[in-house]
């Protein structure tokens, strides 16, 4: 190769290379964004669980009227407004009108038995409260009538009936969960009557968690 040619190829491989590194410089913000959102992707498809019960936990303090701060400004202050109605030392005579009569039979059909749930913060992955589900008896605590008692969850719990019977004194079930839901129960007495008893499974009393 002769001399004068050399700074001619030389020119040229330089050009070449500035050509290289131009075009290269053109994908880089285009490989940083697809890096940036598979990285986003892969942190939500981790954290799916938890960003679904934070927005659940969100969704339903709104909807339910619980107190909720958003800056200066807070949200839900709807149990202040109730009206407040207190009891009577003495209770009254007993009444012929229907919402008595309607209300003595729900105890009849019920044979005193109801349901009801606690629930306090939950450990479980993507559930936002443990809930104990169990049967109490108005003004009784005697269970020896109860051969066992069935409860039903819904599709979230695969449509299953879950059969518990006594122990240690109590009839119930516990579970955990990142929403409410209807609880429907079936008690069947050692006489084979079957009483059919439901509990709406709600998140109110959360609100004293949320407040501590």
């Amino acid at each position: 190769m002769s001399a004068e040619k050399l700074p001619e190829c030389t020119l040229a491989i330089c050009a070449a290379s500035a050509s290289h590194e131009a075009a290269l410089s053109d994908w880089i913000p285009l490989a940083q964004t697809i890096l940036w959102a598979a990285l986003i992707g892969i942190g939500i498809y981790w954290l799916k669980d938890q960003i679904k019960a934070l927005v659940g936990a969100f969704v339903h303090r709104i909807s339910t009227g619980s107190s909720f701060k958003a800056g200066p400004v807070e949200l839900g202050e709807d149990l202040k407004l109730l009206e407040k109605v207190l009891p009577s030392h003495t209770p009254s005579p007993p009444s012929a009108d229907d919402w008595s009569k309607e209300r003595d039979g729900i105890y009849q059909v019920n044979s005193g038995f109801f349901l009801v749930h606690v629930i306090r913060p939950s450990n479980e992955k993507g559930q936002l409260y443990d809930v104990s589900i169990f049967l109490v008896r108005h003004k009784s605590t005697e269970m020896g009538d109860v051969e066992f008692a069935e409860f039903f969850f819904g599709a979230y719990w695969k449509n299953k009936v879950f059969r518990e019977t006594k122990k240690d004194g109590i009839i119930g079930i516990s579970t955990a969960a990142y929403g409410p839901f209807l609880c429907t129960c079936h008690i069947t007495l050692k006489n084979k009557n079957v009483i059919h008893l439901h509990r709406y499974i709600d998140f109110e009393m959360g609100r004293a968690y949320q407040q501590t």
